[in-house]
């Protein structure tokens, strides 16, 4: 939530507040600004802590200074604990010459640090962050993003930059980078509900308190409007809270599948009455010209799949006057299964990559994630992650939710009958709709197809981009097979294979 260069030697100078952002010295601070945000600078003899928070819709909006003793600055920082919305605190030791910074459970908005000799820089918005420099590659994080396994964590792709998790903690001295990672949260398994309680109203009571909790302008909010059931909810409940007029948005797709989407985006646009925007998806395939993936460090790898077309939706947004966005990111997540449940993650991981060597894929599985549990699930914070540059970059803020912890803890000690097949969420869908649409399993939308013509389209700027990149000359990344997928038959590709060029393709494209 910060964009920030802080210089070790600066840490001891008198801080200043000067039209929102932060001096000492030589050192600058800028927290994001945005109407749902508040800050407060809380200085005491030897810290400066600076916290920014969502805010409650009874919360003062802008920024404030207050000089406290050390005692009670600690105090106030241990009062996040029982903040229900996100967070971040940046924090300046004047006596220990550290600056850490500490990430909510929620991490809508993660920060990247980069430390040297003389200070920190931190930033929101990765590609600002990197600009011009010349950087060197974590290689076991990249075989394992090639793999397609996670590697949520504070350690990242780029050599020496870090990321702000979930619950973590970074601390910048100039000894180098220390992390404190979160204590894993022990779920305690499904519990006995009452008799006739409902729980789909309480289900939906909750989305709508978690939306409403926050200082909402409908004429300046938007809702996501996939046609699928995690965003057809939260549009739903977002509705329940402005009244009729919120704006929605969603990708339209073609054939069958996108025949049963455009019915049921239909049906929940009448619903909520929202005023609707959809994008043809098929005009946004991926890797295209005015892509940003052209750019070196353009788009994350672990970002979101369809920067394009993303850009262009977030674009009509800003250009509407809209700053807010209601996502139904990390519906999946909340209706998990327990060992012995049927649906419990199984011990294995994807299949053998066809792009790495046999010490590869070792080296890979090494570097898989190991983050400490939480009661949100790693994707979550991964899938929020992949969406906070591009939001921020058009003066959007997320509102996602699905990503609070009481909620998911409420859905995790439900009866496996409500998480199986995300019953509950089907059974609130149709329960409040009048309409079994949701009730079973529908014609999903997929973005391959677009995803394999963009692919096609541009395989010589591909085949181009793999044969100069440094990658390229790594001896577990089998170069020759990627390069024989690109050339072949896109559209004959298996699953397993299609998925790992895309995703080999995406960090290729950040390194070139």
């Amino acid at each position: 939530m910060f964009h920030a260069r802080l210089e070790f030697d600066d840490l001891t100078s008198p801080i200043d507040l000067i039209d929102g952002g932060l001096f000492l010295g030589r050192s600058r601070i800028f927290p994001v600004r945005h109407r749902l945000l508040r800050t407060d600078v809380l200085e005491s003899d030897d810290r400066i802590a600076i916290v920014s928070c969502e805010r409650f819709a009874d919360d003062l909006e802008g920024i404030g200074l207050s000089r406290l003793s050390d005692s009670a600055l600690q105090d106030r920082l241990a009062e996040l604990e029982e903040h229900l919305l996100d967070f971040a605190v940046l924090t300046i030791d004047r006596r220990r010459r550290t600056i850490s910074y500490r990430a909510s459970p929620m991490v809508s908005i993660p920060i990247y640090l980069l430390a040297d000799q003389g200070g920190v820089s931190v930033d929101w918005d990765y590609a600002r962050l990197l600009g011009t420099r010349e950087v060197e590659i974590v290689w076991e994080i990249a075989l394992a993003q090639i793999a397609g396994l996670s590697t949520y964590g504070p350690t990242t792709i780029v050599a020496g930059m870090h990321r702000a998790t979930a619950g973590a903690t970074l601390t910048a001295s100039m000894r180098g980078v220390d992390v404190e990672l979160p204590v894993a949260v022990d779920h305690d398994g499904p519990h006995e509900i009452s008799p006739g309680a409902d729980i789909e109203s309480r289900l939906f009571e909750a989305v709508k308190a978690i939306i409403e909790a926050r200082p909402f302008d409908p004429s300046r909010t938007a809702v996501e409007l996939s046609g699928g059931m995690d965003s057809a909810l939260t549009s739903i409940a977002a509705a329940s809270v402005a009244g009729p007029g919120l704006m929605s948005l969603g990708a339209q797709f073609d054939g069958e599948m996108g025949a049963a989407q455009r019915e049921r985006r239909a049906m929940l646009r009448e619903y909520g009455g929202f005023d609707d925007l959809s994008i043809p998806a098929e005009r946004f395939a991926p890797f295209s010209p005015a892509s940003l993936r052209r750019n070196r460090y353009g788009v994350w790898p672990e970002d979101e799949n369809y920067p394009e077309m993303f850009e262009a939706m977030f674009g009509m947004l800003q250009a509407a006057g809209i700053d807010t966005i209601v996502s139904g990111l990390g519906g999946d997540e909340l209706y998990i299964a327990y060992q012995g449940e049927e649906g419990a993650p199984g011990p294995d991981g994807p299949p053998a990559c066809p792009f790495l060597t046999d010490r590869g894929q070792v080296i890979a599985n090494g570097a898989r994630s190991r983050y400490p549990t939480g009661w949100l699930q790693e994707t979550c914070w991964s899938g929020a992650a992949s969406q906070s540059q591009r939001v921020l970059r058009y003066g959007l803020w997320p509102i996602h939710p699905y990503h609070n912890p009481l909620l998911a803890r409420f859905v995790s000690r439900l009866p496996r009958s409500y998480r199986r097949d995300r019953r509950l969420l089907r059974d609130t869908l149709s329960k409040l709709l009048g309409n079994q649409v949701f009730a079973a399993d529908y014609v999903k939308e997929t973005f391959k197809p677009v995803a394999l013509r963009g692919i096609a389209e541009n395989r010589d700027y591909l085949i181009d981009l793999l044969r100069r990149s440094r990658l390229s000359q790594h001896p577990d990344i089998e170069d020759r097979a990627i390069l024989a997928a690109l050339s072949g038959d896109i559209g004959a590709l298996d699953p397993d294979t299609y998925n790992a060029l895309f995703r080999v393709l995406k960090i290729f494209c950040f390194f070139q």
